[in-house]
């Protein structure tokens, strides 16, 4: 017959049902976020979990007679280079250890000397584009020759101070300190072979985030 209407076959009735269900979903859906990656490539201080690989070199002048409450008659300036791997336990305390290489400069001759540390870190304030933090550190030192002059190859070491850490790439800081640092071979007051050293270590370094 003509003009009769003919009825929608089951496969545009389920077309249809799709299309109202979906329409709806489509309009109040959210907007795909940005690109992932642009937050977190701003430069940043180190966070819990962070390693940190420091490379840096440093100067040390001796500080004669007693400092704080250890002595020190040794004066003999030195120069060197440290590297220290942290693994920040949180975003404030990071713990490791470190390498020093380093040349003495006693009248004469060069003296060379390797030493191993156990390092401490603590960041008593944080900004957005600027770290301080205090350093700690113990450790073994041995040389070519007696360091200071008429001691011993082998001495104990300790050092303290505070630096900055700025951060100037994602993962890419630099690394300023000022060091006090302390050899003696712990002999004795008493002992010939005891001169110990007291120094100020000015350090500056790059630090390497994985």
């Amino acid at each position: 017959m003509h003009g009769r209407c003919e009825r929608p076959s089951h496969q545009s009735a389920l077309v249809g049902t799709a299309l109202a269900l979906l329409l709806p979903a489509c309009a109040s859906a959210p907007s795909w976020p940005h690109a992932p990656g642009h937050e977190s490539e701003a430069p940043a201080l180190p966070r819990a979990g962070d390693r940190t690989l420091t490379v840096g070199a440093y100067g040390g002048i001796p500080v004669l007679q007693k400092s704080f409450f250890w002595d020190g008659n040794g004066e003999t300036d030195e120069a060197g280079v440290k590297a220290r791997h942290l693994w920040f336990l949180s975003d404030r305390i990071a713990l490791g250890g470190g390498l020093t290489a380093s040349v003495w400069f006693p009248s004469g001759h060069d003296i060379l000397a390797g030493e191993l540390e156990a390092v401490g870190r603590w960041y008593f304030f944080r900004g957005e584009s600027l770290g301080v933090f205090v350093e700690g550190a113990t450790g073994y030192v041995h040389s070519t020759d007696p360091i200071p002059p008429k001691g011993t190859e082998w001495n104990f070491t300790f050092s303290f101070g505070p630096g900055v850490d700025v951060p100037i790439a994602k993962n890419f800081d630099l690394i300023g300190a000022t060091i006090y640092h302390h050899i003696s071979n712990a002999l004795g007051r008493q002992s010939p072979q005891n001169p110990s050293q007291n120094e100020v270590q000015i350090l500056l370094g790059v630090a390497w985030r994985f």
